[in-house]
């Protein structure tokens, strides 16, 4: 059990509880070899005592610390402290984008192009390592007060080629507000289905709200199959039209029709934040005088 002002591997000085997440706990610490803030993220006792809880703390210590992009939490160490493996991250001030939705409500259309440029930069750099991320979501991606994007969590990533991979053909791996319809009938992944992933979270962070959502998951998960996304227009009328193509194209259900590679999108969006009339229509009137958005 890690406590506050524990020393570990002689080297990391525990200062605080961060947070809590599904299988794991993290804390602040600070490096004192080289003096700096860092990330502490250790596994609950109560989920390691499954291997496979165990193969997917690993993998994502594997998957990830090799990774050097601007855009991607760096991972610094893997050690264990009473028997339970742990995570030192790069520490990141700020917080996670699911954290500023539940301030905000929604971003305007310029913020999201910014924050989803640099996700895009993340994603083609992990596409480009063969590894598909399986988890995009707000809750994964940090933002801090300058508007920079990490996006972080490499639990469940799937590695292209690759025997670390797990259980991949007894269960759905991933959030069901964000999966892919070909994941939810049970397919392997590929590139394209972070891309799906990726059109949800635009969707969420122009709306405020998943295209589907509801308290029972595989319920949730069907209508990925079965339903079509609603328009964001109908929910925020004076998006401009660019956004909804983008959406419709990056979560469309027949593979042939969704962008082929993170590539594709991030040139749309980029097409999107350079058109100064679609900018000007997606910002509220109220954002053009007081700088805040019209929710």
């Amino acid at each position: 059990m890690m406590k506050i002002n524990d020393l570990l591997n002689n080297r990391y000085r525990v200062i605080n509880l961060l947070g809590h997440g599904g299988m794991s706990d993290v804390f602040e610490a600070r490096d004192i070899i080289f003096k700096r803030p860092v990330a502490i993220k250790i596994i609950k006792s109560e989920f390691a005592d499954k291997p496979e809880n165990l193969i997917r703390f690993e993998n994502e210590a594997r998957f990830s610390s090799a990774l050097n992009h601007p855009n991607i939490i760096k991972i610094y160490d893997y050690s264990k402290q009473d028997g339970l493996p742990y995570i030192v991250n790069e520490y990141v001030k700020g917080q996670t984008l699911r954290d500023a939705l539940d301030f905000k409500k929604r971003f305007q259309v310029k913020e999201v192009c910014r924050i989803m440029l640099q996700l895009c930069d993340a994603v083609i750099y992990l596409h480009s390592k063969n590894i598909i991320h399986r988890d995009i979501k707000p809750q994964n991606i940090y933002y801090d007060a300058n508007g920079d994007v990490k996006l972080g969590d490499f639990g469940i990533s799937y590695l292209l080629n690759s025997t670390f991979n797990i259980n991949e053909n007894k269960r759905v791996m991933g959030t069901a507000q964000y999966l892919a319809p070909e994941i939810v009938k049970g397919e392997l992944p590929s590139f394209q289905t972070d891309i799906y992933a990726m059109g949800i979270n635009f969707y969420e962070l122009l709306t405020g709200r998943v295209p589907f959502d509801g308290t029972d998951p595989s319920e949730i998960a069907k209508q990925h199959i079965n339903s079509v996304i609603p328009s964001p227009l109908k929910i925020i009328p004076t998006l401009p039209k660019e956004v909804e193509q983008i959406i419709f194209k990056a979560t469309n259900k027949n593979l042939a029709l969704r962008y082929k590679n993170v590539q594709e999108m991030k040139d749309d969006i980029i097409s999107l934040y350079n058109n100064k009339k679609a900018m000007k229509k997606g910002t509220s009137l109220l954002s053009r005088i007081f700088g805040f958005a019209n929710d």
